[in-house]
């Protein structure tokens, strides 16, 4: 493996990492029955697909024990917010509530993917290194907004959350 490419296979293993210490501490107090898996650097926790098929996101959380899956974690590294990677989003969207990571700078790019490719994300996250630092620093860059579409009756509902994705942002 070259140099390049292992180098940012450590990058990515750390930022999984450090993303699952960071934003998924489970279990916790308030949710003592999560249990947080990374499939990076080594596999821990598979999520099995409805073709029986068993896939590998970065981050799993898991109800304890039963293994129901919670929440999903997805990093991308700066070479990884990309169409063939948008495909993978949108499985693991269909498999659980779905969280992207992506470098800073690279989360307009990962939204528009996202839309393009009509991938439900719950919330879209930017992650770097502060220079000289090992620490992470995560910051917040878009969240599903759950609102008054989701007290509407199902059509309905479905309807207003399909005008709200298309409608143009501002």
């Amino acid at each position: 493996m070259p140099a390049r490419t292992a180098s940012r296979e450590v990058l990515h293993a750390q930022a999984v990492q450090d993303i699952a210490r960071v934003r998924f501490a489970y279990p916790n107090e308030r949710y003592p029955y999560f249990k947080t898996y990374t499939n990076h650097p080594e596999r821990t926790m598979g999520v099995r697909t409805p073709r029986g098929t068993v896939v590998y996101p970065d981050i799993v959380v898991v109800q304890d024990p039963e293994n129901i899956v919670k929440i999903l974690g997805e990093v991308e590294t700066a070479e990884t917010v990309t169409e063939d990677e948008a495909h993978e989003w949108k499985l693991f969207a269909e498999l659980g509530p779905l969280y992207l990571y992506v470098p800073t700078g690279y989360a307009e790019e990962a939204r528009r993917l996202c839309k393009k490719f009509k991938v439900p994300v719950v919330g879209i996250r930017t992650w770097r290194y502060l220079l000289g630092m090992d620490e992470i620093e995560v910051e917040d860059y878009y969240t599903t907004w759950s609102g008054l579409e989701d007290l509407a009756p199902a059509p309905i509902g479905r309807l207003l959350k399909r005008y709200l994705e298309t409608r143009p942002t501002l």
